[in-house]
């Protein structure tokens, strides 16, 4: 059960044991949550409950992906070039 979490960038804290249950207590990124709550019910036979709230901001670890392919169409950062496009494709729409 606690595999799960780790493998979607989770930290455990430590757990509590209130009579016969088991209270796992972490703190797993926004982006992952989602993922937990659709593994949950497989992970607990369906007797678990997920509770989550908003902690702090931290920076992110990781680094944007760099598109991999060629434009197909014409770029924007290239002002002149974009704004030659633009301007007659709304001439040819009039």
């Amino acid at each position: 059960m606690l595999s799960a979490p780790a493998r979607l960038d989770a930290v455990a804290h430590s757990p509590a044991m209130r009579g016969s249950t088991y209270l796992p207590d972490g703190e797993i990124p926004a982006a992952r949550v989602h993922e937990l709550e659709q593994q949950l019910p497989a992970l607990t036979r369906g007797e678990a409950e997920f509770e989550s709230a908003f902690e702090r901001y931290l920076p992110v670890r990781s680094t944007i992906p760099v598109p991999d392919r060629p434009r197909t169409d014409h770029n924007p950062l290239n002002r002149e070039e974009y704004l030659l496009h633009v301007v007659r494709r709304v001439a040819g729409a009039s």
